[in-house]
């Protein structure tokens, strides 16, 4: 239980940490496809792909304190250079990278037998030019829109992750 202090009336109440908003509407956070690990190795890695630095590693900060071993990329070119080295079980990556080549990593990704076990999540802004379902037809297997709600973010991926 956490105590908070009600702003007006000094008075303090008891709420349950779990009280958390819903965030259930496939506009905002979505996860189309599940994808079961490549080996029985229980990684919880992710990368966080995010065009404003300090993004992507508040994002990659905050998964890190609730056990995932993430990194945080900036460019597409790092990212690239990366996976033809090394798959992470999931790629969280800000769409704003992926526009100027048409998204081509996505959809090399959707169909490549490498990536058959690494989740990728779409970030967006609060008005994409993309909808969720062009976000899913371009191969992302999931969308989390800004502000994007890290709890529910670590939620869903420790879910995957330990199904």
């Amino acid at each position: 239980m956490v105590r908070r202090r009600q702003p007006k009336t000094g008075f303090m109440s008891s709420l349950p940490m779990t009280q958390r908003p819903s965030h259930e509407d496939e506009g905002q956070f979505a996860l189309w496809r599940s994808k079961c690990p490549a080996s029985a190795v229980d990684s919880l890695s992710v990368v966080v792909a995010h065009t404003e630095i300090p993004v992507g590693e508040s994002i990659a900060l905050l998964l890190r304190l609730r056990g995932f071993a993430a990194v945080a990329m900036s460019s597409m070119e790092n990212l690239e250079l990366m996976l033809e080295h090394w798959k992470p079980r999931a790629l969280l990556i800000d769409t704003r990278l992926c526009q100027a080549d048409d998204f081509r990593l996505v959809r090399h990704a959707a169909s490549d037998t490498a990536f058959s076990s690494v989740l990728i999540v779409a970030l967006t802004n609060i008005f994409p030019e993309e909808s969720p379902q062009d976000i899913k037809r371009i191969g992302f297997d999931g969308l989390c829109r800004r502000p994007c709600p890290v709890w529910r973010l670590a939620d869903v991926l420790d879910g995957h992750f330990h199904p």
